[in-house]
């Protein structure tokens, strides 16, 4: 491997770290406006049909745009498929993350979600032939740590709801992570920016389509001003920004180091949790940070080694 290569692979795979870690710390922060939401009175329903129909309109402008920059199109199995991974994840999956911060805090809700990368990393090595390096999984041993001491601390003081709220989260979780694993051919075929808008879009025509049959039989509360703006925060920064983030990061390192990656979510969760919703910090919050942190450090430090003609991490 040419020492331009290694360079030009070294910068992209750094790229696909940076984009990683910003797109799900902005994913981390849905929780706690999904809270803010609760409290202005905005049911599960009503947010996510808000949330939608604030980021439809950008993923369709964006995917008409980058449906006329394609130079090939893709077969329809291809379009299928996208489609079917946007209702898996920003569909399904979200609708039993939301039904589960009912029951439970938002630094939970983070630490159960971010399990999805164990799950990831199996699923990849099955069914992509994924490596699943020693340094890889160091990284996730640490991420995970982190993760466990912090649910340890926190299991305790949330009620008998907290099992059914972790168990929605849970659930949302594993459809999460066939989404990101099963992505990577189909981001493949389409591009990062067109499968993440089209399959967003037909997320967000589907619940659209069900929230306006549900509100035709029952008719939502008042939405305040505030809620709208809640909403809106949800859908642009929370929604739209991290997907395409989250596509090209899985585009550029792959499903497996991009979860691990993810795994700095917990940590900018708790800290909005702390700060916004003065949710308590301790201890075991610290120490958590400090494992997922090294964790990510030790998958984001460039290092790449010749090994039968590939490259490993």
């Amino acid at each position: 491997m040419t020492a331009a290569l290694i360079e030009t692979e070294s910068r992209n795979r750094t790229t696909g770290v940076i984009l990683a870690a910003s797109g799900a710390g902005l994913f981390s922060l849905k929780g706690v406006v999904i809270k803010l939401a609760f409290a202005e009175g905005i049911g599960v329903s009503q947010l996510l049909t808000l949330r939608m129909a604030f980021s439809l309109p950008v993923y369709l402008v964006i995917g008409v745009v980058a449906f006329t920059r394609m130079r090939e199109k893709p077969v329809a199995r291809w379009w299928l498929a996208a489609g079917g991974l946007g209702l898996m994840s920003y569909y399904l999956s979200s609708w039993l993350n939301f039904e589960g911060l009912r029951y439970v805090s938002a630094q939970l809700e983070r630490l159960i979600l971010y399990i999805y990368p164990t799950m990831v990393a199996l699923m990849s090595w099955v069914f992509l032939k994924d490596r699943i390096t020693k340094r890889h999984v160091i990284a996730l041993v640490l991420a995970y740590a982190g993760v466990a001491i912090l649910f340890g601390a926190e299991i305790g003081h949330q009620g008998p709801n907290a099992w059914l709220g972790g168990g929605l989260i849970f659930a949302g979780a594993f459809i999460y992570a066939v989404y990101v694993t099963a992505s990577k051919p189909v981001i493949k075929r389409l591009g990062s920016t067109m499968f993440t808008a089209f399959g967003m879009s037909i997320a967000s025509i589907a619940f659209l389509t069900h929230s306006g049959i549900e509100m035709a039989f029952h008719a939502p509360p008042p939405v305040t001003a505030n809620g709208y703006w809640l909403a809106l925060t949800l859908a642009i920064f929370c929604t739209v920004i991290p997907s395409f983030m989250i596509a090209e990061a899985i585009s550029r390192i792959g499903p497996g180091p991009m979860s691990a990656v993810g795994g700095i979510g917990p940590v900018v969760a708790a800290w909005a949790a702390v700060a916004i919703l003065k949710e308590p910090f301790g201890w075991p919050h610290a120490v958590a940070m400090a494992l997922t942190i090294a964790g990510v450090w030790l998958l984001a430090r460039p290092k790449l080694t010749r090994t039968a003609g590939a490259r490993t991490w």
